[in-house]
């Protein structure tokens, strides 16, 4: 398994997950200023994000009190939210007539950003069960 040292190549893993939930809190709070509200997708996504910023506050709580079981809500939804949006990118380029490299863009960056703090969660994660 691959594993960091510290986040950002300066911090350690505490820090980084402390770093990576308020983020994650801040993101998806912006992010809700983007959605229909009339439509059931905009409903299910508004349901789904406050779900993750549930699992990024369990994030910080395990970060600050360094319990393990409060780190893994964040491991299990992240790992369903990185293959969601590889899978609506993938939808995207396959069945939309014009491409909308934007988005496609955008859902990589956030996929490959996901990626990352998913793995600096995890080590954090192995960290603690190795002490």
């Amino acid at each position: 398994m691959i594993y960091v040292d510290e986040c950002c190549c300066c911090l350690d893993l505490k820090c980084g997950c402390i770093l990576i939930a308020l983020i994650e809190v801040l993101i998806r709070g912006v992010d809700r200023f983007f959605l229909e509200y009339d439509t059931l997708l905009g409903h299910a996504a508004l349901i789904l994000s406050g779900v993750y910023v549930l699992s990024c506050i369990f994030l910080l709580l395990g970060a600050v009190m360094s319990w393990r079981g409060c780190l893994l809500p964040y491991l299990w939804i992240a790992t369903l939210r990185l293959f969601a949006l590889i899978g609506e990118s993938f939808y995207i380029y396959r069945y939309t007539d014009d491409i909308i490299y934007e988005y496609l863009y955008f859902y990589m960056f956030q996929a490959i950003l996901g990626l990352y703090f998913w793995l600096v969660v995890y080590s954090f994660y192995d960290r603690l069960i190795q002490v």
